[in-house]
């Protein structure tokens, strides 16, 4: 895929909501010329159908639960005195209701996630040659909000962590260097960040990754670069921790705030 700045300046905006009609004009042009950035934009858009859809969801229950109550409210009042009064819960109050429509929405959720956003949920290592290929760029590194720049430097490692975010992606550009092994630890909370892609830009055949829900994992020998880019569900401000270990023992820890503004 041609990595044009612009057009996937275009692309993220578009998807935030940014674009003028001009603007709007010009992508579809760009696109149109560009067949590969077009079938990524979709890509992106069924993503983001994909949460509006089970945010409104959510929104019908809570909203027939509201009128659920007010409706078991009057028929109380109503109820003559001195007789025995007998609720029948409504079939959305039942237990067994309940835990079979979160039951469904669950596995509903979790085929979105697969489907869509392709994450690997088992943890497995990631052979270094498949990590290989072209990055997908998010709205221009140069152009995100910055979170903070962290360092850590020793005779025995270094490493350089650069962490920016826009309103969907949090970006973290990696500069790992040991002359032993170490292990770099990225982790968060999976119910505001999500683990999208793990790129090498450099990385010799000593060092791999694992990813899962909450967290990024890189075994490191020599010198490695990495890009690892998160998806910012909820534009609330929360820590990405970062952990070096040499022997399983913490050599460094640090915390990174995004969505500060």
């Amino acid at each position: 895929m041609k990595k044009d700045k612009k057009i996937f300046d275009l692309i993220y905006r578009d998807l935030d909501g940014e674009l003028t009609a001009e603007e709007k004009e010009q992508l579809t042009e760009l696109l149109r010329n560009n067949p590969e950035v077009a079938e990524y934009q979709a890509g992106w858009q069924k993503v983001r159908a994909g949460f509006d859809r089970e945010k409104a969801q959510e929104i019908t229950v809570d909203l027939k639960q509201s009128i659920l109550e007010r409706i078991n409210m009057e028929q109380y009042k109503q109820k003559e005195p001195g007789k025995e009064l007998k609720i029948s819960l409504p079939l959305w109050r039942r237990p067994a209701v309940r835990i079979a429509f979160v039951f469904i929405l669950g596995v509903f959720t979790g085929f979105l996630l697969f489907t869509f956003l392709k994450v690997d949920l088992s943890g497995s290592k990631v052979p270094t040659p498949e990590m290989k290929g072209t990055l997908y760029d998010t709205r221009s590194f140069d152009n995100m909000k910055v979170a903070d720049n962290i360092l850590f430097d020793t005779p025995l490692a270094k490493a350089v962590f650069a962490v920016r975010y826009s309103t969907r992606i949090v970006e973290i550009r990696i500069d790992l260097s040991s002359l032993y092994p170490v292990k770099t630890v990225i982790q968060f909370d999976y119910n505001n960040f999500e683990c999208l892609n793990v790129q090498n830009v450099t990385v010799n055949d000593q060092t791999f990754c694992t990813s899962s829900f909450n967290f990024v994992q890189i075994n490191n020998v020599g010198d490695n670069k990495f890009i690892v880019q998160l998806y910012n569900k909820n534009n609330l401000q929360h820590n990405i921790d970062f952990t070096i270990y040499q022997n399983d023992m913490p050599i460094y820890q640090n915390s990174v705030t995004v969505n500060k503004e």
